[in-house]
This record gives C-alpha cells, structure tokens and sequence, in this order.
C-alpha cells in the first residue's frame, strides 16, 4: 500500500511540472495521468482510475488522432478499471476499440494485440461466454510464448485465465494444471511474494474447493492471503476476495461462526471500494444471512 501512495506522490508531483513546462495538452502530461490511474487502480480505487484514464485518453486523442498505440494504451487501462468495478460489457467495448488500433498499426503478432486478446478473454468468460474466452486466450498465449517464449508473466497470465475459463466449463482438472504452470512462472519470475502468485495460489484454492477438497483449498487461500496482505496491508479488494473464499470454504465445511469471522471483513472492504450494489458486496452479503441462520 505504502509502495502505490508514494508513487502517486512522485506522479503527481511530476505531473505539475509538465504542466508548467508544457501546458495541459501534452503526451507527457498524458502519460503522468495515465500513472496515475495505473496507480490508483492497483490501490482499488478503480473510479479514481477511471478519471486519470479519460483525461489521458482525451489529451493523446487531440495529440495523436483516433488510431495511435497511445491511444490504444488508455483504452485498454480503461477496460482494466472497468472490469474491476464489474462492468464487463464496458470494459469490452474498451478492449475491441484498444485491439482495433493495435492489429491495424502493428498487425496480429504483437505484445499490445496479444495483451487486449487476453483481456477481451477473460472479460468474455467472466460474462459466462467460456468458449468465446478460449478462443480469445489460446491466441493470446501462442503470440506471448513466440514472442517471450515460455517463462515470462504474460504466458502466466493467459494460462491462468485459460484455467479459469476450463474451470467455468467444468474441466476442473484441466483448470488445476493450468494454474499450477502459471503458478511455476509466476514464481520463477517474481519470488514467492507478488500478487501474481495470489491470484494462482487463489484460483488453485477455488479449484480445489470444486472438488470439495476443502481443507486443501483453505491451505491455498491462506497462502494468498498472506501475500496479498504483505502487499496491500488489511484493506484492499483482493484481500476482501480471498478473506470471502476462506469464509464459503469453512461454511462448507459446516463451520458457520468461523466462517463468519472471514465474512464480515470481506463484506466491509468491498462496501468501501466497490460500492453496496457490486456484485462481490451482494454475494459476501448473501453468506453473511446464511450464517445466521
């Protein structure tokens, strides 16, 4: 948390200085917009985000024109921050436009193609259009892997979003061996404590609680946990989510108070960052009744 606070004070205070030496419509003062949002989005304030993004988009727009790769840059960070807060057909649209502008400057085996590829993947699974995300991501991760090859984090990702996209359909086997390869990556590349082995070690837990191996899935949330918490401190949305995953794994296991004690912290985090009618509070809320019963 510290880490994102103090480059938001760096970002900011660089972004007056362009300002004063170039005047508000500059790529520069668009870039350190962009930083910002970037910033304020890995802290969970995905609204805040948004507002950097459009600023840069429109200053990049009238520097640039329509179908520039910075433009294609904000569309995409766009998209990001909109999936966050649960906008999905949003973040689509975001993501096409972003992929539009980048096939047409660099053609189909590029990073920034191979990037909006995944993201429109994942943004269509979360939607329940799993084979539509498949296909998304199996052509995000041939380009990644000729591009990097096999071991860098991109590769990760789409494997993991390729798990998550097989688990939907089912195939939780298929969606285990996904993430542990994504999990194998992930550590090789950043050590053991990155938020990216959170989300596998989480999505390895959700994987196991399918099989109803419950107690092996809390042993991986609790491995996320750690991390995310080491990251972010207490209140962050993706401690929320695995604090609400041990929660629906203990209640699963019969263990309603102690479920309970993951609940309520979940609940009030996503409250303050994603507001009472996201999805993510409702879901937390509906555990919560169910505890009381």
């Amino acid at each position: 948390m510290g880490e994102h606070q103090k480059a938001i004070s760096y970002f900011e205070q660089a972004l007056v200085i362009w300002k004063v030496v170039y005047g508000e419509q500059h790529p520069n003062v668009a870039s350190g917009l962009n930083n910002l949002g970037s910033a304020w989005n890995a802290l969970g304030e995905h609204q805040n985000a948004i507002d950097y993004y459009e600023q840069a988009l429109v200053i990049n727009r009238n520097v640039y024109g329509e179908s520039h790769p910075q433009v294609a840059i904000n569309l995409n960070n766009l998209g990001l921050a909109w999936d966050d807060l649960g906008e999905h057909p949003k973040a689509i649209d975001y993501y096409e436009r972003a992929l539009a502008i980048d096939c047409a400057v660099y053609g189909d085996n590029h990073p920034s193609v191979a990037r909006e590829l995944n993201n429109l993947g994942d943004s269509w699974r979360v939607l329940g259009e799993h084979k539509k995300a498949i296909d998304y991501l199996e052509q995000a991760l041939v380009t990644w892997k000729q591009i990097y090859g096999e071991q860098h984090p991109n590769v990760a990702s789409s494997l993991n979003n390729l798990g998550l996209a097989w688990k939907a359909l089912g195939e939780h086997q298929k969606a285990v061996s996904y993430y542990e390869q994504a999990l194998v990556i992930n550590r090789n590349v950043y050590g053991e404590s990155h938020p990216q082995l959170a989300i596998n070690l989480n999505n390895l837990g959700s994987a196991w609680d399918d099989f109803g191996e419950h107690e092996k899935a809390i042993n991986y949330y609790e491995q996320a946990l750690a991390i995310d918490r080491t990251v972010y401190d207490d209140n962050h949305p993706d401690v929320a989510i695995k604090l609400n995953n041990l929660g629906s794994a203990y209640f699963a296991l019969g263990e309603k108070q102690k479920a309970k004690k993951y609940f309520q912290p979940a609940h009030a985090i996503f409250k303050q960052f994603l507001g009472p009618e996201h999805p993510n509070t409702k879901t937390v809320a509906e555990w919560l009744a169910l505890c009381d019963e």
